[in-house]
């Protein structure tokens, strides 16, 4: 027996959404055409510009798939580490997820692209708000530093993922080992303060 019409529609939607997101992995917000993402999911034109009139429309229903990718990544098991520590294995664990690369392409294509960019904006507020509620699960919510020193580590992660776009044989590790010892000083936890570390120099 078929499944029911609504189902099979869903299947569809899902199955154009993941081809979508294969091609923003493989060849970038450029190559990811209407043209390409149907010969990719294997449907028919019309089949898929009535889920997805417009390219924008696609590319807001990826966007929000992807947001789902990077919640279910901070929402895992979570780190081995507790504490600060932790905190900064959870974030960066998402930074090296395939999601996050696939956003990075849409977040350098929003700067010229008005409409793309109004579909990121509240989608990253979700990401951050479930990085949030994970940082706070870590590290709890008693010290009022907690939310500024959460959004630098965002931040400084956040820029040291997208540093290894150009440079790929950067000694990214250096870095997120030297944030955890400078988080361990700033919240009186450190034995080892920073600088004094065995590792490298950083770039």
């Amino acid at each position: 027996m078929r499944p029911p019409r609504q189902d099979r529609a869903a299947a569809t939607r899902a199955r154009v959404i993941e081809a979508a997101y294969a091609c923003l992995l493989e060849g970038g917000y450029a190559a990811t055409t209407v043209g390409a993402v149907q010969q990719r999911a294997g449907v028919a034109r019309g089949t898929l510009l009535h889920h997805f009139p417009t390219r924008a429309a696609l590319m807001a229903a990826v966007v929000d798939d992807i947001a789902d990718r990077r919640v279910q990544v901070l929402d895992a098991d979570p780190p081995a580490e507790g504490g600060w520590d932790g905190v900064v294995d959870l974030v960066w664990r998402d930074l090296q997820s395939p999601a996050f690369a696939a956003a990075l392409e849409l977040w350098v294509a929003s700067r010229t692209d008005p409409e793309l960019r109004a579909a990121l904006a509240p989608v990253q507020r979700r990401v951050f708000d479930s990085a949030r509620r994970a940082i706070i699960t870590h590290v709890g919510d008693r010290d009022p530093r907690v939310p500024t020193l959460a959004q630098f580590t965002i931040d400084l992660l956040t820029g040291t993922a997208m540093s290894r776009v150009v440079d790929p044989d950067a000694d990214v590790a250096v870095v997120v080992e030297r944030w955890k010892r400078t988080l361990a000083t700033l919240t009186g936890q450190s034995t080892n303060p920073v600088g004094n570390g065995s590792r490298g120099s950083s770039r």
